[in-house]
């Protein structure tokens, strides 16, 4: 769907930018300019916003991280919107997420299975966006650590160290004293970003949090 200069302001396009989040959910595409013109028409027609819909949009901006497109959605959300659930759980989600937070993102993501679910790709976009953080700000990772920040089991591990165990951007493996996996990554530069959505930018990691990770990594 195109969104033209007009259709950011023709009430009659309302019911068809709704529609539209529908059919980015059923066919895995996301268009980042429909939904903001949706928002746009919330702002003028308060009484028509649909809870569900905000929500869905989110979530699809959501798994575009690294880029900023669920700020840009939040800023066209009045706060007293915000504060409705499921959006105050989604904003706390990707708090946790840009904070490196990653056990509270998934113990906060339990609360809503239901609509996380709901959307197909979810959970695969995240674990991508928590792997580029911790690769690009943890030169060497434990396996248990990394399983762990992804909630992966010990086999679903076991698959990723195989997918990345070829090519330029190979992972390096060995041991620990302790016998612990050690994963090396290669040298990947934070400019690198992960082209997703619009406007892509890059981390706003918490510093102490960072610290932790980076020091849990070894």
């Amino acid at each position: 769907m195109q969104v033209t200069g007009a259709d950011r302001y023709d009430p009659q396009k309302l019911q068809q930018l709704e529609s539209h989040v529908d059919e980015q959910v059923k066919n895995g595409t996301y268009n980042p300019e429909a939904n903001l013109a949706l928002l746009r028409h919330y702002q003028f027609a308060p009484e028509r916003s649909n809870i569900n819909c905000i929500a869905t949009m989110l979530i699809k901006a959501q798994m575009q991280l690294p880029s900023h497109d669920f700020t840009q959605l939040l800023q066209l959300i009045p706060e007293r919107v915000q504060d409705e659930q499921p959006l105050s759980a989604l904003i706390a989600l990707t708090q946790h997420l840009e904070g490196a937070r990653f056990p509270d993102y998934w113990q906060t993501a339990d609360s809503c299975k239901s609509i996380l679910g709901s959307v197909p790709g979810y959970y695969d976009a995240i674990r991508k966006y928590i792997l580029y953080v911790i690769s690009v700000t943890c030169q060497k990772v434990t396996s248990s650590l990394l399983a762990e920040s992804l909630r992966l089991d010990e086999a679903g591990v076991d698959a990723l160290m195989k997918e990345h165990s070829n090519g330029a951007s190979a992972w390096a493996l060995s041991q620990s004293k302790t016998g612990q996996t050690i994963i090396t990554f290669p040298k990947i530069e934070p400019s690198s970003q992960r082209s997703q959505g619009n406007n892509a930018g890059g981390f706003r990691i918490d510093m102490a949090q960072l610290g932790a990770l980076i020091q849990a990594a070894y």
